[in-house]
């Protein structure tokens, strides 16, 4: 409330007694204007027609707090003669709910015989409220008892029925609307609900409200791709908020937290929801809801898209040109995207031909945009295939395309000829080509493909999909997004999921195999946003189990054993995402769970194999997989015969370093047989016994033993590596590291002012204490991070950015020494100055990797599809040539290492160049000292030993022996580079030996000094 009085009121033509008393309030949720709410009383038997002069008021500043007024009007007047008050708002006003609530004859009439003078406000403007509800109960008719319960709301305009529908036996659902001029109070339409629902005829009531919050949302055409956000207020404060949005008459989505949706944590008042990625999903009609109780207050607003086509089909007709018998052929070229309102530009291309205006044709669910072309066979160089693209758009100038390459058939090249079986036409195809076609069975969706080896086809294989199938896979897309992420969400595409794959639901292809693979691995990507509860473990694992009662024939071994080591990814990261409360675990034909709680011992049977593992851990998760092995690749491991288990165990929030697992099992094969015991590498997709030990037990029981540690090599290689010894090597090379650079960093404090005399000492002693403070913290940042799976995400994530951040800045400080040194070689009389210096060092020592690391972030977080670190490894991630965030550390190392390494050339150049003086080349002997001494000084502080890390990253070949020589190598050289650092830049420098004898004799002859005193 703000009190504000006026003395004057400029054009009002007389002297007004008694001052304004102003109440402000804001005009609507949301809004900048405040209404401010004068009163001025006018004494004895004088007229005054106050609204000729309110215009004067309107530019006028209040002297309290500058406030501009922009607009005034009339809301109430009030006669007072003797003791008798009569009120009356303005027009388009009405009672306050405060008046209303306070003077009950004042409700609902327009002139109110009562002293009400002294409320304020005692009008407000009318503002269009609407209560919608949904009433189900016994009764065939409410409308008398809703009109009597709702018309005692302040500003009643009118009730009106929508409508009433017979929904069961004796059960009636009415839907009717209220119609008000002002807000209500929530509580007091709470006691009315209540009321109504003390009814026995009455079995649900809940009401929505339209007009109590104000929602802003972005107006107009909004970019493809650009981050937008929408935010609701609510004049009175409720139990919880939820945002729901619908395309055209579809039933309204939740939105939860997605790859692409992030809400607000406040949820009572305030609310905002982000839309992360906009796109053709997240065009429609926004809601949000603010609910306490039976009563939601709601907003809407549309937000309109600039689309661009998710998804864009590209085919060719013929799929392969046939240049074997003429000279030119023709190639039709379609491209099929979703229905859309967009208006799109399309271009479509083959090779460099192009056509701007393709015909549009308009099917039931597709655009399809079709262009013919002719090919030239005779055309110089004879390509052996063309490139088909189709470029569509926007009408904000973006653009989306696809390309298919278009393979091209001469009279030389072997091809298959086309070929029918049954109703299925497989279309002349050029050697090594797949033809792909249409499925044609009823009631499937996709395709079918078809390779051809030479002159001869090979197997058919069917990616055709249930239709229904293939709905669950897009509303698991949805909710991976956001859209309709709920727990009631999840348990439907589970059950959905479930009842499509068992036996009952019919025979599944491999088509069928691959999308249900796909729907877990969504999920389970989608859990990372939106916790997973125990109510979907039954129809979890039961549609995970059925999947293993399918032969996964896809006609290609490598896709199979992709699709198995996916499949076993998906399932291991369900298990660990699903909340497991009061659940024993759960058994199906073919996958069990079992469970610990809060122990250091967690001792299972699964499938007949005893499961032991020690970890002091919150839960362990032990879940034995039923006829997976043998469907795994069997890279390494061709000729091996695998039992038909895979036992996966997962450890939630283990307190130790490192976890073992013992495994005991019967040996059904005897003797004769050579037993390994083999871990799913999971980075490198292959079987790995490193780390793992077979052990034979009493009578046939054999048991396998594991244990997995981190590598120091880890920080190079593409994926998490594990060799024998390896690990120990780290620890032991970093641990020594560690203390060398403290001890380091501390002999440098102490001989800083002895030993730096001259610009050029001071330059490199600066540089190396800036190199070994960065090591020092890099070291410490991956000793920390050694054990991942006693980490949480956030600190997981701090010690990769710490990672990345002090190894990059210490081969940037490394960089700046390196040009120091090369420019005093060359420039001999061009000095730099120690400010110049400082300036360049620290601006390419630490804002380059900070440059580095923040745009390497971002960019990752704001890519869905890759991430910048890898929770299981604690460090960036690879996957594949250019891709993946480990690159943003590559490329910058591999640079400077190469530039570091021609500065030691330089260096070595100069060396044995004679001098002036001398009148001979140096002898060979002497050369090579020489060159030895540059390299042994040169090579810690250049980073030079780092070249073996771009050899870790380029040989990954683990049945080569060279591949073990240079993880070796690396992590042994590497690990101990603060010891190299040690002894070249402190105890290998002459002035810091000497200053450090100085210290100690100093000190030594002092204490003996003092011990002579005391004798006497």
């Amino acid at each position: 409330m703000q009190i504000v009085r006026i003395k004057t009121l400029s054009g009002a033509g007389m002297l007004l007694f008694a001052a304004l008393f102003i109440f402000s309030q804001t005009s609507h949720v949301g809004s900048t204007d405040v209404t401010h709410w004068a009163e001025i009383m006018i004494e004895g038997n004088k007229t005054l027609n106050v609204a000729v002069h309110l215009p004067g008021l309107i530019g006028t500043v209040l002297d309290t707090a500058g406030v501009n007024i922009t607009n005034a009007e009339i809301a109430a007047e009030c006669e007072i003669i003797g003791q008798n008050t009569t009120c009356w708002c303005g027009q388009d006003y009405v009672w306050s709910n405060f008046v209303c609530d306070s003077v009950n004859i004042c409700c609902n009439v327009d002139k109110c015989v009562a002293n009400v003078s002294y409320f304020t406000p005692l009008c407000l403007p009318k503002v269009n409220v609407s209560l919608i509800g949904t009433l189900t109960g016994s009764s065939p008719t409410v409308d008398a008892m809703l009109l009597k319960a709702f018309n005692v709301l302040n500003a009643f305009n009118s009730f009106t029925m929508q409508g009433t529908q017979l929904t069961g036996a004796f059960t009636y659902a009415h839907n009717f609307t209220v119609s008000l001029s002002a807000v209500f109070s929530t509580p007091k339409v709470q006691s009315i609900i209540s009321t109504l629902l003390a009814d026995p005829t009455i079995y649900t009531l809940n009401v929505k409200s339209l007009g109590m919050v104000y929602m802003e949302a972005p107006t107009g055409k909004v970019c493809y791709n650009s981050v937008q956000q929408l935010y609701c207020i609510s004049r009175e404060a409720m139990s919880k908020c939820v945002w729901q949005m619908s395309r055209d008459e579809e039933v309204p989505l939740v939105l939860g937290p997605g790859s692409e949706v992030a809400l607000s944590d406040t949820c009572t008042e305030l609310s905002n929801v982000t839309l992360r990625k906009t796109n053709g999903y997240w065009s429609g009609t926004y809601s949000c809801l603010f609910v306490s109780g039976n009563l939601a207050h709601m907003a809407m607003a549309p937000v309109e898209i600039a689309l661009l086509p998710e998804v864009i089909n590209v085919t060719s007709n013929p799929q392969t040109t046939d240049c074997s018998e003429a000279s030119t052929a023709k190639v039709t070229i379609s491209c099929s995207i979703e229905n859309s309102t967009e208006t799109y530009i399309v271009r479509l291309k083959l090779g460099s031909m192009e056509n701007t205006a393709p015909i549009k044709e308009v099917r039931i669910g597709i655009i399809k945009y079709t262009a013919d072309f002719t090919v030239d066979c005779k055309a110089e160089g004879k390509p052996s295939s063309l490139e088909a693209s189709c470029t569509l758009e926007n009408t904000l100038n973006q653009l989306r395309n696809h390309s298919l390459k278009v393979p091209i058939i001469y009279p030389s090249d072997l091809f298959c000829a086309e070929e029918v079986i049954e109703e299925r036409t497989w279309p002349k195809t050029k050697n090594n080509e797949t033809a792909v076609i249409d499925c044609t069975a009823s009631g499937r969706q996709g395709t079918m493909k078809r390779k051809c080896n030479g002159k001869t086809w090979g197997e058919e294989v069917s990616l055709c999909v249930k239709a229904i199938l293939n709905n669950v896979a897009l509303q698991a897309k949805d909710f991976e997004k956001g859209l309709g992420a709920t727990q009631e969400g999840a348990q439907l595409i589970f059950q959905s999921l479930k009842n499509n794959t068992s036996d009952e639901g019919g025979e599944n292809s491999f088509g069928d195999v691959k999308t249900a693979v796909n729907v877990f691995e969504t999920m389970k990507n989608a859990s990372v946003n939106m916790p997973l509860g125990e109510n979907l473990l039954a129809d979890f694992i039961e549609s995970a189990s059925s999947m293993l009662n399918v032969t996964w024939k896809g006609g290609d071994e490598e896709e199979s054993g992709t699709l198995a080591s996916q499949y076993l990814s998906s399932v291991e990261g369900l298990v660990k995402s699903i909340r497991i409360n009061a659940s024993e675990g759960y058994n199906s034909s073919n996958i069990q769970l079992q469970i610990c709680r809060s122990g250091t011992i967690c001792n299972k049977t699964v499938f007949n194999v005893e499961v032991e593992l020690n970890a002091t851990a919150d839960m362990v998760k032990t879940v034995g997989l039923q006829g997976l092995a043998e469907r795994m690749p069997k890279l390494g491991y061709e000729s091996s015969e695998f039992r038909s288990l895979v036992v996966s165990s997962t450890v939630e929030n283990n307190t130790q370093p490192s976890v073992n697992i013992r495994l005991a099992f019967q040996n059904e094969v005897g003797s004769s047989a050579k037993m390994q015991c083999v871990f799913w590498n999971v980075s490198e997709k292959r079987w790995s016994e490193e780390g793992c030990e077979y052990v034979q037990g009493p009578g046939n029981i054999a048991y396998c033993e594991c244990n997995h540690l981190t590598s120091f090599s880890m920080l190079m290689s593409k994926h998490a590596v594990s060799m024998p010894f390896l690990d120990q090597l780290t620890y032991v090379g970093l641990g020594v590291s560690i203390c060398s650079l403290i001890v380091y960093i501390i002999i440098e404090c102490l001989v800083w002012s002895a030993v730096v005399k001259s610009s050029l000492s001071h330059f490199r002693h600066t540089a190396l204490l800036n190199i070994s403070l960065c090591l020092l913290l890099a070291d410490c940042s991956f000793l920390a991070s050694s054990f991942p799976s006693i980490l949480n995400e956030t600190l997981c994530l701090v010690l990769v950015v710490a990672k990345h951040y002090f190894y990059l800045a210490m081969f940037f400080w490394m960089l700046c020494l390196s040009i120091m040194l090369v420019h005093q070689l060359i420039f001999v009389f061009s000095h730099i100055g120690k400010k110049m210096y400082m300036i360049l060092g620290f601006t390419i020592g630490y804002v380059c990797p900070t440059v580095t690391v923040a745009v390497t972030y971002v960019y990752y977080n704001q890519t869905s599809n890759n991430q910048y670190y890898s929770s299981k490894t604690c460090w960036l991630t690879y996957q594949s040539a250019m891709q993946g965030s480990i690159h943003a550390f590559l490329f910058p190392v591999g640079t400077i290492v190469l530039v570091n390494l021609a500065s030691m050339i330089v260096v070595i150049a100069t060396v044995l160049k004679p001098s002036g003086a001398e009148t001979n080349k140096k002898g060979d002997k002497d050369a090579a000292k020489s060159i030895i001494k540059v390299i042994m000084f040169l090579t810690p502080v250049f980073g030079g030993t780092w070249v073996l890390g771009l050899f870790v990253f380029l040989i990954d070949d683990f049945t080569q022996f060279i591949t073990y020589v240079v993880h070796y190598a690396f992590t042994i050289v590497n690990s101990l580079q603060g010891f190299f650092i040690l002894l070249t830049g402190c105890f290998a420098e002459k002035r810091v030996r000497d200053e450090i004898l100085k210290i100690v004799l100093g000190k030594s002859g002092k204490d003996q000094g003092t011990t002579t005193s005391v004798a006497k």
